[in-house]
């Protein structure tokens, strides 16, 4: 039987909806994903939303900071009208609301983009959540953040983020050993890597042999997610959910 990765749908499906809106979500599903990615951010009242940049300006209808406004302030902003009419009066969500009936089976990985200021409210959303935690997956770039993750929540499943601008058989700053090294010591369950012509057969081979998972973002180009698929990641994310496990079935 040929392999497909599970195909994991980045914002939402963000291709078709507003990223990171419930809109996005629900477009996920009907696509099929097997699972959501979003990014967090916390409010100055120390709520979890779901929305990628500092502050609201491309995704808006006005420029506000997350961290210096309410929920309530991010509340009045339309941050779907810039997608089409269709999605006039789309709000921020909160996390929790990405929470709710998620289907057996499928996942969650949450991106946080703040420091670990988030780390407590993030705690009490998830531990509120009717959710199973096996189908959560916590994503970040700082190492720093992984380690205090696993520190204060060992049991939950975290990916280590890299976005290598070459590849790893010398020309990047990270080579493959060292990357397999630091993930071993920070007891990781995986990583996420961006899309690039440098990731190789050999490179995702050694990756899974560590007994790590391997996540690609963000592939929205139907050759790159069979030349992964053929490689033999755990997971693609992508915006358009859809089309991409389509070109993999073919």
């Amino acid at each position: 039987m040929k392999y497909i990765p599970k195909v994991i749908a980045h914002r939402g499906a963000s291709g078709v909806a507003p990223e990171n809106t419930l809109a996005a979500v629900r477009q996920a599903w009907k696509e099929g994903a097997d699972g959501l990615e979003c990014d967090v951010r916390l409010t100055s009242d120390c709520q979890v939303v779901c929305i990628h940049d500092a502050d609201t300006e491309r995704v808006g209808d006005r420029k506000l900071v997350v961290e210096a406004h309410t929920d309530q302030d991010l509340q009045q902003v339309d941050v779907g009208a810039w997608k089409g009419p269709l999605f006039v009066g789309e709000r921020i969500p909160f996390l929790s609301e990405w929470l709710v009936d998620v289907p057996a089976g499928k996942r969650l990985l949450i991106e946080l983009k703040t420091g670990e200021e988030i780390l407590t409210p993030l705690f009490d959303v998830l531990d509120a959540a009717a959710v199973d935690m096996k189908q959560v997956v916590i994503i970040v770039f700082d190492t720093d953040m992984v380690r205090a993750l696993k520190a204060r929540r060992a049991e939950l499943a975290v990916y280590w983020l890299i976005d290598v601008q070459s590849n790893w058989l010398g020309r990047s700053k990270l080579k493959l050993d060292n990357v397999l090294q630091t993930a071993k010591e920070l007891q990781c369950e995986g990583l996420g890597l961006r899309c690039h012509s440098g990731i190789h057969r050999e490179m995702v081979q050694a990756v899974l042999d560590a007994g790590l998972e391997m996540n690609i973002w963000t592939v929205d180009d139907p050759d790159d997610a069979r030349r992964y698929a053929d490689f033999g990641v755990t997971s693609i994310s992508s915006n358009y959910p859809k089309a991409m496990r389509e070109a993999m079935t073919l």
